[in-house]
């Protein structure tokens, strides 16, 4: 059976481990090192016969035109062992995720990624929102979801996320 937990000190070379073996190289590795050290972060594990197989990560992003009080966080990177995709336990670690960032006052997540993948878990594009990410990537691979009703509402800006995201 998965279990879901918070990342301790202990997971972080697993952690290294299974980004590098989910996208095939260190980037995303050294992205998860570096937002730990700037940052505070939502990091949390999918253990399965008490082996970690997976990991997702929750960082804060900047709104150019935020108000103080407005937390909109990032999703990413999630990664799974390639011998564990495709069986759920990404799914698993994104419900778990969007309910610790829902507790810990959250009030909006952004992601980069497929559509086909995270419109399942209420993600949907950006630009509803009148939101554009400051990379130049497709609108369509820019989604957003309010954790908050209405803490998107009446926004018209760009989200900039950590310059560690630079380097992937």
């Amino acid at each position: 059976m998965i279990q879901i937990r918070p990342e301790t000190s202990a997971d972080s070379a697993t952690i290294t481990t299974i980004n590098q073996a989910a996208f095939g190289r260190a980037g995303e590795a050294d992205l998860v090192t570096a937002l730990r050290q700037a940052s505070t972060t939502i990091s949390l594990v999918a253990e399965l016969d008490g082996q970690l197989v997976g990991h997702i990560l929750f960082s804060p992003v900047q709104y150019d035109q935020a108000p103080s009080h407005l937390k909109i966080w990032g999703l990413g990177p999630l990664a799974v062992l390639p011998s564990h995709q495709r069986t759920g336990i990404g799914a698993a670690l994104v419900k778990a995720g969007i309910e610790a960032c829902r507790q810990a006052a959250i009030q909006a997540l952004v992601v980069l990624g497929g559509p086909e993948y995270y419109q399942r878990f209420g993600f949907w594009p950006a630009a509803n929102w009148h939101l554009r990410c400051h990379y130049p990537v497709d609108a369509k691979f820019f989604m957003a979801q309010e954790l908050v009703d209405g803490a998107l509402a009446g926004l018209d800006g760009s989200i900039s996320y950590h310059s560690a995201f630079d380097k992937v």
